[in-house]
């Protein structure tokens, strides 16, 4: 059944009295009015419970109809309250209450509607605010990363700022040893226009930095301009075809006309694409280093040439001795006779050597070219060397190209191919191979020494064309050798178009390569032959 409410109760209970009432008026009138009296109670009672029966229906037709919409209001605003939507009150009476029922339904309504809006706009706001929490947590991450590197980045500022001073201060010594620098130090643009000069340029020349800077090194508008032309070709080419260094002398002048003698040295400085983007000089005066070395050579020139005439005449007597032209000798005479010679020789061979090399120093050599057999010379200086070779037990092996008559100095491609096989058959050791080659190359006549001898060693192949070298491996094996074969060989070379270069390695052997142009070589006027 069905639980009754406290309204449903309170109706019951009016009717109910009114039924009770009812009976008592039914009892009353039925007493105050003619009827059998066996008919009172029972009619009494009949009409009392018929009564109270109607009072029930009605109490009950009220109660449906009063009391049953009110209960479903009342559960429907209880659910409400607590959260549940049960849904629309069924309230099907047409009268007051089923006029509440629908306001409260369309109250409920509009509220769930408010409710949902209200909640969409809260999930916006949430998302809005999700977003929010997670750009200020980006944000607080961006700042705390963004701390972090500023952090590094001030340590890193303050080191490159000590970093900054101590390089400031090395610039600084810099600026003032190149300034205060002996040698003049020039730096230019990639054309040759000097940018900067230190004071020494302007003690050697005399001019002034306002009037060099902005205008072209090397030209006779400033101290250069006094050499060829085909130098300064040469010059450019070196530093700016090929990006290499240049070194060597040149002849300057001084503001005043004067010309001096300078050492010089020019290095491009490319940057990271291998362009060029300065030049840096620096040069000496070197006039009077040249004149003492000069002084120096004229002296030994004089003194080998004073001792070359004693020397032969000890040469001379000395052989005379030897053949028994003045007597006969006996064999311990004739040892100390042969001893006396050899070293005779070496010292004429030396003094031939400095004579050669002063001449060389000098500039005082001539070459006087004149058709020449280089393979009938180089037969011939083999041949004069078969002693030596015999004694050595070398093994000389010989090729030749057919060679055209060359136009050459005779008396100076002796001297080279004298220097280049002697070394070959002395710093080989016995059972050793010696090669000497003549061939055509092109446009070229090439002449190739080779042997298996002692070799060069590596730290020591840049000083081979410097005066009196003689490698450290050779001189506990011969202590006779001179060490200017090879400066004069190059010398002269160099003065009369060739060139001469050279492989080797230690215990393994040594080849030399001399290149002269098939056109021979440059004819150069002088006063002395080389011996």
């Amino acid at each position: 059944m069905k639980r009754i409410t406290s309204r449903t109760f309170i109706v019951i209970i009016i009717f109910a009295t009114l039924a009770v009432l009812g009976a008592v008026g039914a009892a009353y009138f039925l007493s105050t009015h003619t009827m059998p009296k066996a008919w009172l109670w029972p009619g009494l009672v009949f009409i009392s419970v018929f009564i109270y029966i109607m009072a029930m229906l009605a109490a009950y037709l009220v109660s449906r109809n009063i009391t049953k919409p009110l209960s479903e209001i009342n559960k429907s605003i209880s659910s409400y309250k607590k959260g549940v939507f049960a849904g629309k009150i069924e309230v099907k009476s047409k009268n007051e209450l089923g006029e509440l029922a629908g306001s409260l339904n369309e109250m409920i309504l509009e509220i769930e509607g408010l409710n949902r809006g209200l909640e969409q706009r809260v999930g916006e706001k949430t998302k809005e605010l999700a977003q929010e929490v997670i750009k200020a947590e980006e944000k607080s991450r961006l700042l705390e990363e963004t701390k972090a590197a500023m952090v590094n980045v001030l340590e890193d500022v303050e080191e490159e700022r000590d970093k900054s001073i101590v390089l400031a201060n090395d610039l600084k010594k810099f600026q003032l040893a190149v300034e205060n620098a002996s040698d003049q130090i020039i730096i230019t643009d990639s054309d040759g226009v000097v940018i900067y000069m230190n004071k020494s340029v302007e003690r050697t020349t005399g001019f002034s930095p306002d009037y060099t800077v902005g205008k072209k090194a090397g030209t006779k508008k400033l101290w250069g301009g006094m050499m060829e032309k085909s130098f300064y070709d040469k010059f450019w080419h070196i530093i700016k075809d090929e990006k290499q260094a240049f070194i060597g002398e040149i002849k300057n002048k001084r503001i005043n006309g004067t010309v001096y003698d300078a050492a010089i040295s020019v290095t491009p400085i490319l940057d990271e694409t291998k362009n060029i983007r300065f030049f840096v000089a620096l040069e000496r005066d070197i006039t009077k280093a040249k004149e003492i070395d000069r002084t120096k050579t004229e002296f030994v020139s004089l003194a080998s040439h004073q001792l070359r005439t004693p020397l032969s005449a000890i040469n001379w007597f000395t052989e005379m001795l030897l053949s028994e032209d003045a007597g006969k000798i006996n064999a311990i005479q004739k040892e100390y006779l042969n001893e006396v010679y050899r070293g005779n020789k070496r010292m004429v061979d030396l003094v031939n050597a400095l004579l050669n090399v002063s001449r060389v120093d000098l500039g005082t050599f001539e070459v006087e070219p004149e058709p020449v057999d280089v393979v009938s010379i180089s037969k011939d200086v083999i041949a004069e060397m078969k002693k030596m070779v015999a004694e050595r037990n070398i093994d000389v092996i010989e090729n030749y190209d057919e060679v055209p008559m060359i136009m050459l100095d005779p008396k100076l491609i002796r001297i080279i191919f004298q220097n280049l096989i002697s070394n070959a058959v002395k710093y080989t050791p016995s059972r050793g191979k010696v090669e000497v080659t003549v061939k055509n190359i092109g446009d070229n006549l090439e002449i190739v020494v080779s042997d298996t001898g002692y070799g060069i060693p590596a730290n020591q192949q840049d000083k081979v064309f410097t005066k009196l070298f003689r490698a450290d491996n050779i001189q506990a094996m011969d202590t006779e050798g001179t060490g200017l074969g090879l400066y004069i060989i190059k010398s002269v070379l160099d003065e009369s178009g060739g060139k001469i270069s050279f492989v080797s390695k230690e215990n393994k052997g040594t080849t030399f390569t001399v290149v002269l142009p098939m056109t021979g070589m440059k004819v150069k006027t002088g006063s002395k032959k080389l011996s």
